[in-house]
């Protein structure tokens, strides 16, 4: 009984040393950037800008783009504007369908596909960008004000992994 116990012990002091060393060496955390509205910062050899537009109403939308616009709104749209800089020689390509919004700490969804390629008509969700080129993307993002409200922070998360990239999105 005493080997038994001794063997329980040796296996789980091993199975506790490998999980440290996994995490602390092997898997570490991402680090965090977390950038403002109107400040350049560079993502995958590109240059971003993310300017905050509002939030607007589907009546909004219709006044701004026409009562078309309203078949792809949601009842409320948070649109930002992405411009997007390539300094390399090469083309770049960016998945503009990975960003997402995040409300506090709730997930707040993808990009809306329907009002995207409304705002967006030359423009797919996976971006390239030629060599010296800057390419403006409207990005709509669904927007519950009942649920959210304008009290609590939202960032726009572009990356999770090597680094978590985000953009603060600040009301005016």
């Amino acid at each position: 009984m005493k080997r038994i116990i001794a063997i329980i012990a040796v296996l789980a002091i091993a199975f506790t040393a490998r999980v440290v060393y996994v995490n602390a060496f092997e898997y570490r955390f991402a680090d965090k950037a977390v950038y403002s509205t109107g400040e350049t910062f560079t993502l995958n050899s590109l240059e971003l800008t993310c300017i905050y537009d509002g939030i607007y109403s589907s009546e909004e939308l219709a006044k701004i783009y026409g009562d078309e616009v309203i078949s792809y709104c949601d009842e409320s749209d948070l649109i930002l504007t992405l411009e997007i800089t390539n300094p390399t020689d090469e083309p770049q390509t960016l998945d503009l369908s990975s960003f997402c919004m995040q409300y506090a700490y709730t997930s707040g969804g993808g990009i809306n596909p329907y009002l995207f390629a409304f705002l967006n008509e030359s423009i797919s969700s996976k971006c390239t960008i030629d060599p010296a080129e800057t390419v403006t993307v409207n990005l709509p993002y669904s927007y519950d004000w009942d649920t959210l409200g304008s009290q609590k922070p939202y960032d726009l998360v572009l990356s999770l992994y090597p680094e978590n990239v985000r953009v603060r999105i600040v009301e005016k």
